[in-house]
């Protein structure tokens, strides 16, 4: 019998009824298609997607604008670059160990040859394997793969090869030349319109219970004066000259501006001197980095985004959300 990763979060993160979740997601992309939604159809050449990883009633929205935008019209495999929400590893990346996804909608093959590919490929000497397996164990607490797992399913049906194999790739703590490795490493997939990219991340996790309060009440800021623009806050401040979910959605609106350029030396930049919570913020700049491989340097169009939102409107120190985009890169 084949190797399945059951879906540990169905029932609880969404719903592991089918009827349930096959509407519920019908519902969602009609929504994204919707005449108030930016982009309501799929954009030719859409290959390179990201959305976040919360629950469906908290992100469900802005992962159907992702999703909606894909063009399926030729993918055979997608590359999911997720963070690892509950191991921490250095300097090397994990792939699942499973031959089958289990989504509530219909299994998901993993592209063993692809995985074993992966494993084989050389770092440079001296220097332990870029990609590493997994255990099972940590394959099914880890949900930032999971999440986008049934919208996959239920897109993929779109294709005329059915929906797709995928290649879960988790990312934690690694350096800006080993992300550099794994790029050069991806770089050849890239090349081919058959294999799709998703980077599978939250944004922002504001408030006390992440150790983040920081905001940036200027929406002009640039990156040149981020530093001296941006206000920790402490129980003693004063709030009466701006709105702290607005000031969050400055600095979220800073990175997504950074991410259009596509410039992997400006999010680098970015994150080093906000610190802004973004969980996959390493994956983001391992896809800046496969774009400017790919020849995307320089460009002011690279991440289209559709859509934007928090989970609660932080008014107060007392307070916490969690901020959530749609986007596209279109090749």
């Amino acid at each position: 019998m084949s190797n399945t990763r059951p879906a540990t979060h169905a029932g609880s993160w969404y719903s592991g009824d089918t009827s349930a979740l096959k509407s519920q997601i019908d519902s969602l992309i009609a929504q994204a298609q919707g005449p108030r939604v930016a982009i309501n159809r799929p954009v030719e050449g859409a290959r390179v997607l990201i959305g976040p990883h919360a629950g469906y009633t908290f992100a469900g929205e802005r992962l159907a604008e992702t999703y909606n935008v894909w063009d399926a019209s030729k993918v055979k495999r997608v590359f999911i670059l997720g963070p690892s929400h509950h191991v921490y590893f250095k300097n090397h990346a994990m792939l699942s160990p499973f031959d089958i996804y289990e989504t509530p909608l219909g299994n998901l093959e993993i592209d063993r040859p692809v995985v074993e590919k992966l494993l084989s490929s050389k770092s440079k000497p001296r220097k332990p394997p870029i990609f590493k397996e997994m255990s099972e164990e940590v394959d099914e607490d880890e949900h930032s793969f999971e999440m986008h797992a049934p919208f996959i399913y239920h897109q993929g049906l779109r294709s005329p090869h059915g929906p797709p194999k995928i290649i879960p790739i988790m990312i934690s703590g690694m350096d800006y030349e080993t992300q550099n490795e794994l790029a050069e490493a991806l770089l050849p997939f890239l090349a081919d319109e058959e294999n799709h990219f998703v980077i599978s991340s939250d944004f922002c996790h504001w408030g006390s219970r992440f150790g983040y309060t920081t905001v940036l009440p200027e929406r002009t800021s640039s990156l040149h004066s981020l530093e001296k623009d941006l206000v920790s806050l402490t129980k003693s401040t004063r709030l009466t000259d701006f709105s702290i979910h607005a000031s969050i959605e400055n600095l979220d609106r800073m990175a997504l501006d950074i991410a259009t350029k596509g410039s992997s030396q400006q999010w680098k930049q970015y994150i080093r001197t906000s610190e802004n919570t973004i969980c996959g913020q390493k994956p983001i700049s391992i896809v800046l980095q496969l774009l400017e491989k790919y020849g995307r340097s320089g460009a002011t169009d690279v991440f289209q985004w559709i859509g934007y939102s928090q989970s609660n409107p932080a008014r107060s120190i007392r307070d916490s959300s969690v901020s959530y985009a749609s986007g596209y890169v279109k090749l």
